[in-house]
């Protein structure tokens, strides 16, 4: 097998949302955080969500643990486009981050960039909430924050949003 770089996990038990990356960029991998670009919007889009209660920035990405997030890949090859991964490499990387994740119940599974789940799991799938549960995890699947995915770049910000609400109707829900 390959060696290279890649970024670690930062998971745990029953967290209220892992995201989940499609593949860390080359550029993330080198520097060691998640969404490291600076013309990424996870972060941007993170802060203005009102998920976090302060403002939030890649090298923070080990401390989102603290505010109950954790942070993945699908696949763990860097890479500088996703599509430059094989099928396999988003097949085999689906099935071991579902039985890791299924374990660790998190409250939501966040998936960041809708061509990763459509390669690993639904071709079909939408953004926003999916159907199929993982476990007890429910899924949900927000816009890639790459900078090329132009198509949603200004929508981002409103997908998490959506998503703050989803986990808050879903926490009110654990706890009645």
């Amino acid at each position: 097998m390959e060696s290279y770089k890649t970024l670690p996990d930062y998971l745990a038990p029953n967290l209220d949302i892992v995201f989940v990356g499609i593949n860390p960029g080359e550029y993330s991998a080198r520097v060691g955080h998640y969404f490291a670009r600076k013309q990424n919007g996870f972060w941007d889009a993170l802060n203005k969500s009102g998920l976090v209660p302060e403002e939030l920035t890649s090298e923070d990405d080990q401390r989102l643990l603290q505010f109950g997030f954790g942070l993945t890949d699908i696949a763990k090859r860097p890479s500088s486009r996703a599509a430059m991964l094989a099928d396999r490499e988003f097949v085999d990387g689906g099935e071991e981050l579902k039985k890791k994740l299924e374990k660790l119940s998190p409250l939501l599974i966040c998936f960041v960039g809708l061509y990763g789940y459509r390669k690993a799991f639904n071709s079909k799938a939408r953004l926003g909430r999916q159907d199929e549960r993982w476990g007890k995890s429910y899924l949900f699947i927000v816009p890639s924050t790459s900078p090329l995915n132009a198509r949603y770049r200004k929508n981002i910000g409103d997908w998490f949003k959506q998503l703050k609400i989803l986990r808050d109707q879903l926490k009110g829900e654990r706890h009645v």
